[in-house]
């Protein structure tokens, strides 16, 4: 502000300034922080259901990314499925997992979640062997999500959505809901569709 710039050299122009006057004045000319909306870490178990709209239907696939705040274990349940299912993948990025805040697809934030809730998860396990790298989108074979929705209720956490795998000119879509039971801060699968040629 000009008053805060300009207020040492008319300091020694006037006469002393009283009390309450340049109090007022540095008080104006404290910068205020920024509010950032910050990603809650509550585990408490919800006893109503939460539901989380993480990519919304369109015309076009893959849907819209929506990410509300999320607590961490449902950001660690997003982060899985980034891992298992496409968003407009590049070589290195993948829009969903970009948008959760975890940066590049398969970072150590990405993985270090999946490894946390998914300890003894055997698709967990083979998506992080292979630093949960999947393929671009538009190559001759990809996947991309339509849409994607978690809901939380007591211990149970059930993750719906359409996922269209391409493969050389032809299209199919796999669908939930997939199941999990959360319990002592890790999720175990109770019903899961996706990567069952891995998941027996």
């Amino acid at each position: 502000m000009r008053l805060c710039n300009s207020f040492h050299s008319q300091r020694d122009q006037t006469s002393p300034m009283k009390p309450y006057i340049l109090i007022l004045i540095l008080l104006s000319c404290n910068t205020q922080p920024k509010q950032i909306k910050t990603i809650a870490t509550s585990t408490e178990i919800p006893t109503t259901p939460q539901v989380y709209n993480l990519i919304l239907p369109t015309d076009t696939i893959p849907g819209r990314i929506n990410i509300p705040q999320l607590t961490e274990p449902i950001r660690a349940m997003t982060a899985f499925y980034a891992a298992m299912g496409g968003t407009l993948c590049t070589k290195d990025s993948c829009q969903l997992t970009t948008a959760l805040g975890l940066g590049k697809q398969g970072s150590p934030t990405h993985q270090y979640l999946i490894k946390k809730y998914f300890p003894n998860d055997t698709v967990a396990n083979a998506v992080l062997d292979r630093d949960c790298v999947l393929p671009q989108s538009g190559a001759s074979s990809f996947t991309d999500f339509a849409y994607l929705t978690i809901t939380h209720q007591g211990d149970t956490v059930q993750v719906d959505y359409n996922l269209m795998y391409y493969n050389r000119g032809n299209s199919e879509f796999i669908k939930g809901p997939d199941t999990y039971l959360f319990k002592d801060n890790t999720f175990k699968k109770l019903k899961r569709n996706l990567w069952q040629f891995i998941d027996k």
